[in-house]
């Protein structure tokens, strides 16, 4: 077997073909021969030295350092083999320094990870494989037997496949396995970005002991992480809404974003919000970012002043946030993009234009400047970590990996100082105009209750000069219909609790249209002033009101009047006008008289029955031959 092996191995540089035929003659073998030892496969698997898992000694041990990987040159036929990757024609490659974790960078193929594990212990060992990154996109983990070529277990995970099921409900990849004492297993990893973008693969093997501890320990730090960072969002958003003060709103929304970016970016969201949303899972990753860098801008722009203070760094900033936004535009066209092989370099661009425009207002003395500069310098240093693994510039680290999330909580602590000492800015600035403002107002004062004064003076007066005109006649100076029917309900309610009724007369001039036609409306107007000016005492009592109603008709309320009184009441005002002997135009006439209609009131008169009598009344004084007195 040995021989064979030897000169398949020998075969494999010169002919693909042949050594394909060959491995197709060892399998057909190894499936009619059961007599030989173990397979193919087994036989270039020992080649790879196995890992004896006592090395955990009740840690975490990093696989990389002991692994080989493998680049896929053209996509595998499906369903996937993974035996077939162990071949030994295959140009596995050593990794040949200590690093703890795998980079693979931009690369459209998938690639491939192998290691050996073998326990040597008296009892079976329960373990747990973790590969240590939410986002990697397609990750599927095979661990076989090594003696007999069985599959042990297998896990297929990843933010972009669709029904994935979790070995354990863990944000990331982790895998449960047990070796018994002195079983040897050997593990294949594959790794696949749709947009070719890998993530780092943070590949180790823990006790499972081990692993549930430091998953619980992980578990309260970032409950304790993203509880303070709800906590200081809660807080921002209660003193903008009690403020209303932009700069507070304008860091809510930075913050919310930042904290809705991280939950999808460390596998929360992905986990407990949308587990089978894998396409909004990726939407969601570049929207938030994007936002990010938006609201990161708006803030410094606001707490800054950088519009006034530096207007063309401004600008910058304004194109690189809208650069940004316009990936999350991107992203939702085209879920399988690259899209952060450009926005991570614009978010570069960001931090280095907000640096300089903060250096730069820093430098004219402003405090608050200072401080935002030591904030954005935390997020910077984890941020340039973070991007600096992104970018294949830094080899990633355990301590690397968690970069960003120690930068952003100084640089959220700073900008609450930075808040905090803006709410005395802006405190200190109120009270020094309302300083000024009660000053000014001090001396307004008195000068104010002068001219208040005089002006309420004024105002009384022209509005006695309104109240006047509004309740009286412009051509007689009697009063109006406007008034006539407030009085006229008064007067009937004082009836009711007196002994005397209420007298009521309505005169209507005689022939009053011929009057204008033929002598002209101004001396219509001329009787209609004289007929006003005769309408007092001594011709009426003193508590006799009069109003003219319409354009020839009068209104005469004579309170406290009993039936012989308004009879008198009724002649004696027809006679005062037939006595004037105002000429009338129309000769068969001769003079200007009046039709009188009389009424007294009844207990329960309302105004609109009462007028309704007189009325009445003056139509039957008309209707009798006019120049004379009706009584209803």
């Amino acid at each position: 077997m040995d021989t064979v092996a030897a000169w398949a191995v020998g075969l494999a540089g010169a002919s693909r073909t042949w050594v394909r035929a060959l491995l197709t003659v060892g399998v057909v073998v190894w499936l009619g021969l059961p007599w030989l030892a173990q397979p193919a496969h087994a036989e270039v698997a020992l080649r790879t030295p196995a890992v004896d898992v006592a090395m955990l000694q009740g840690q975490a041990l990093w696989l990389r350092p002991l692994a080989r990987t493998l680049r896929e040159d053209a996509a595998p036929p499906q369903p996937i083999d993974p035996l077939q990757r162990l071949r030994a024609d295959l140009p596995w490659q050593p990794v040949r320094d200590l690093e703890p974790v795998f980079g693979f960078g931009f690369d459209r193929q998938a690639w491939w990870v192998h290691v050996a594990l073998q326990h040597a212990g008296p009892a079976p060992a329960a373990l747990v494989l973790e590969a240590a990154e939410p986002l990697i996109d397609d990750i599927r983990v095979w661990v076989f037997d090594r003696a007999h070529g069985t599959l042990v277990t297998q896990a297929h995970q990843g933010d972009r496949v669709v029904g994935a099921v979790r070995p354990l409900q863990h944000r990331h990849l982790a895998l449960p396995l047990t070796l018994q004492p002195g079983q040897q297993v050997d593990v294949l990893v594959r790794v696949f970005a749709f947009d070719g973008e890998h993530d780092p693969l943070p590949l180790r093997l823990w006790s499972a002991s081990a692993f549930f501890s430091h998953a619980q320990l992980e578990a309260w730090m970032y409950g304790a992480y993203y509880g303070a960072l709800g906590v200081l969002l809660l807080y921002n958003l209660l003193l903008w809404a009690g403020t209303r003060e932009g700069h507070f709103g304008l860091y809510a929304l930075y913050l919310g974003s930042f904290l809705l970016w991280n939950l999808t970016y460390r596998g929360y969201a992905m986990q407990y919000l949308w587990p089978d949303a894998v396409t909004w899972n990726q939407i969601a990753l570049v929207g938030f970012s994007a936002l990010i860098y938006a609201t990161m801008a708006l803030f410094a722009w606001r707490l800054l002043d950088l519009p006034r203070r530096t207007p063309w760094l401004y600008r910058l900033q304004a194109v690189l946030a809208l650069a940004a936004l316009a990936h999350a535009v991107w992203i939702v066209a085209d879920p399988l993009a690259a899209t952060f092989a450009t926005l991570d370099r614009v978010g570069l661009a960001m931090f280095a234009v907000l640096l300089l425009a903060a250096l730069r207002v820093a430098w004219q003395g402003t405090r608050v400047a200072w401080i935002y500069l030591a904030a954005q310098g935390c997020l910077l240093a984890g941020a340039g970590v973070y991007y600096a693994i992104k970018l294949e510039w830094l080899a990633p680290g355990p301590l690397a990996l968690q970069a960003l999330n120690l930068g952003s909580v100084g640089e959220f602590l700073l900008l609450a100082l930075a808040l905090a000492y803006r709410i005395n800015q802006l405190k200190a600035q109120r009270d020094d105009a309302q300083g000024r403002l009660m000053d000014t107002l001090q001396q307004m004062n008195q000068r104010l209750e002068r001219e208040v004064a005089q002006r309420t003076e004024q105002l009384t007066q022209a509005n006695q000069a309104l109240a006047e005109l509004a309740a009286h006649d412009p051509l007689t100076g009697l009063y109006n219909r406007h008034t006539l029917l407030e009085r006229l309900t008064e007067e009937l309610a004082r009836a009711r609790r007196h002994p005397q009724p209420l007298g009521l007369l309505m005169l209507d001039l005689d022939h009053f249209k011929p009057l204008n036609d033929r002598g002209g409306h101004a001396y219509g107007d001329h009787v209609l002033r004289q007929l006003g000016a005769l309408l007092h005492p001594p011709l009426l009592r003193t508590t006799d009101r009069v109003h003219r109603v319409g354009g020839e008709e009068f209104l005469v309320l004579a309170p406290d009047t009993d039936p012989d009184g308004l009879q008198a009441l009724a002649e004696r005002v027809r006679s005062a006008v037939h006595a004037q002997g105002w000429p009338h135009p129309d000769a068969a006439i001769g003079w200007v008289t009046v039709s009188v209609g009389a009424t007294l009131s009844h207990p329960d008169d309302t105004p609109e029955t009462i007028f309704a009598r007189a009325d009445q009344a003056l139509y039957e004084a008309k209707r009798g031959g006019r120049n004379r007195a009706a009584y209803a």
